[in-house]
Parts: structure tokens; C-alpha cells; sequence
């Protein structure tokens, strides 16, 4: 899968996509989210994984953008906010998950198989 990566944590962002490689997945990464929208625009992706709290556009006024350039393309929200509010928050904007940094790979690896299943039916 061709995934978009959104994060201001450059450590984050580089073991993320070093383990998506290793699994066959080609990551772009993306550290500045004012870079997003032109990604969106000239590129298609199978999923964005992205943080809520970056500088410049934080992840909840990213979802929408990214649902009314990609609609059909999922997105997963990797964050160490651990709050149900924000969470329901980004969901109702566009998310359709949400996982805990620090990330659990296994946990990881089996949203991206449910997303690449769904993707083919």
C-alpha cells in the first residue's frame, strides 16, 4: 500500500516508515503539514496515518481537507492523545481508527491487513 505518514516527530516518522518498508508498504513522510494538501492533490494514496497535534494545521483540521480531496481513502489516526473526546471528535470528522502512540505494530499490521482487504472487496 502507497501510505501518506503526517508527523512532526522526525524519530517517529523514520521508525514508522522503516517498519512499513520492511513489510512491504511504500511510506512517504511528511513532517510539515502544510505540505499535506499539495501531496493530496497530486498524488493518490491507499491510507493517511497521521498525528492529531502538529503544528501549523493540527490532524482534526486535517481530515476534512483530506476527505474532500481523497473521499474514499482511509485514514488512521497514530497519536498520544489519550483522550475520548478527541477521539470521537476524529472520528466524526472523517477517521476511521485510532491508535495509541507508542505504537503496537501487531495492533498496526492488523488495521493495515482489515484496510487492504477492504480495499479489494
Amino acid at each position: 500500500m502507497r501510505i501518506l505518514l503526517i508527523d512532526d516527530e522526525h524519530e517517529f516518522l523514520a521508525i514508522v516508515s522503516q517498519w512499513l518498508q520492511a513489510h512491504g508498504h511504500r511510506p512517504v513522510s511528511v513532517f510539515d503539514s502544510r505540505e499535506v494538501m499539495g501531496m493530496i492533490e497530486d498524488e493518490r494514496f491507499d491510507l493517511v496515518c497521521m498525528d492529531l497535534l502538529m503544528p501549523y494545521i493540527d490532524g482534526l483540521q486535517l481530515i476534512p481537507m483530506i476527505r474532500n480531496r481523497q473521499p474514499h481513502c482511509p485514514i488512521l489516526i497514530l497519536s498520544g492523545v489519550n483522550d475520548t473526546r478527541i477521539v470521537v471528535e476524529a472520528i466524526k470528522e472523517g477517521a476511521d481508527d485510532y491508535l495509541l502512540k507508542p505504537i503496537d505494530f501487531e495492533k498496526l499490521d492488523a488495521i493495515l491487513k482489515r484496510i487492504s482487504a477492504q480495499s479489494r472487496s
